[in-house]
């Protein structure tokens, strides 16, 4: 005898099978989906609109060179905005900014760039000593690259280590991603496809203990189901896509 409480559930199930074997017998057609299909910049605008619908945001750039500059406009206004005092321009002391290791970013020379701009960037050694955890929660910003992007959810892949300190996309009120188109795929499916292809998805698990998958801010509602952003991580997460086949 089925329990009371788990009657409604057999019944949906039931009935959602129904549907999907009367579809099939009718030989209706499988919709495509637009993101299966699409490649290069139309792929990238598909992932910014998905990322915007989360509450996130993106900039899709044409060179590398734009998206330095973008990301010295970024930090100095969210700095403003978020009442650092090294945002004045009159102050000597840089912005710091939590990082991955420059060479971990997919831009040649950034860190000069930055640090001609007055931006400094911070990458966490030992966040098991006090002190380096004492640095490591200042900064309001993290800047980070992605090993992949999905375009059907709006969702960056990014897999800790050496230089690639979780922190940075964790810890700071905003997180600053940049994302290479070659870097955005369809969906999970199709990257863990062409990780197969490439013979590299045994050796990018055995590597990658922690893998993390954002999607969007951090949100969380309360019992009136009041959303709110910034809770458990970022308030803040835009992309900075630009194109690296160039």
């Amino acid at each position: 005898m089925i329990p009371d409480y788990i009657e409604p559930r057999v019944a949906i199930l039931s009935q959602l099978r129904r549907m999907e074997s009367g579809s099939k017998a009718a030989g209706l057609p499988e919709l495509p989906s637009p993101v299966t299909h699409a490649e290069g910049a139309s792929l990238a605008k598909l992932f910014g609109s998905k990322l915007e619908e989360i509450s996130g945001s993106c900039d899709i750039l044409d060179r590398a060179a734009d998206v330095a500059d973008r990301i010295v406009e970024l930090v100095k206004d969210w700095s403003a905005e978020d009442g650092d005092a090294t945002a004045d321009t009159n102050d000597p002391q840089p912005i710091e900014v939590l990082s991955w290791s420059p060479k971990e970013l997919p831009l040649e020379g950034l860190k000069g760039f930055l640090k001609d701009s007055g931006i400094s960037l911070l990458v966490p050694d030992d966040l098991h000593d006090e002190s380096w955890r004492a640095r490591a929660a200042r900064p309001s910003i993290g800047l980070t690259s992605v090993d992949a992007a999905f375009a059907s959810t709006g969702s960056l892949v990014l897999a800790p280590g050496r230089g690639r300190s979780r922190a940075a996309s964790l810890l700071p009120l905003r997180h600053l991603a940049i994302v290479p188109m070659s870097r955005i795929h369809p969906t999970f499916e199709a990257w863990l496809a062409t990780l197969r292809r490439e013979e590299r998805l045994s050796s990018y698990l055995r590597v990658s203990g922690q893998i993390a998958f954002i999607t969007g801010p951090s949100k969380s509602a309360d019992i009136e189901q009041i959303l709110t952003l910034g809770v458990h991580g970022p308030r803040t997460v835009h992309a900075l896509v630009f194109d690296d086949t160039r």
